[in-house]
């Protein structure tokens, strides 16, 4: 179990969205923290930075599954409540070199690594 506490409801977005202090690591996780936010087949759950990189959020989708290509990260962009694109080929490691879905984002670490209003494996992060 990776979650002891009770994750802080945020107001502003269209679906309900709860910061994490860390984002799943591994499929059983990943199928916990479904669980535990009620996410289904059609609403899927997924683990990104906001798009300011300050915080991690989990939330129940409003799609399934999300093809993401290689080279990419994710990140929820607040106004719109929708998920973008974050060019992580300038990482010093960790960015995905193959294409994947949302629900495998566990396995890029990387992608949800936050410092200091940036990914951790930019060369230019401060821890």
């Amino acid at each position: 179990m990776i979650r002891l506490c009770q994750n802080k409801l945020l107001h502003g977005y269209k679906f309900p969205v709860y910061t994490t202090e860390v984002c799943p690591r591994n499929q059983e996780e990943w199928d916990e923290r479904s669980l535990a936010l009620n996410c289904t087949e059609s609403n899927a759950f997924i683990c990104l930075p906001n798009e300011n990189l300050t915080e991690l959020l989990e939330f129940c989708y409003t799609e399934s599954r999300i093809r993401i290509q290689e080279g990419i990260c994710l990140f929820l962009y607040k106004r719109y409540s929708l998920v973008d694109s974050y060019d992580c080929r300038g990482f010093t490691y960790g960015c995905p070199t193959a294409s994947h879905f949302s629900d495998e984002i566990f396995k890029y670490p990387s992608c949800v690594s936050l410092g200091n209003r940036c990914f951790l494996s930019e060369p230019f992060c401060n821890r």
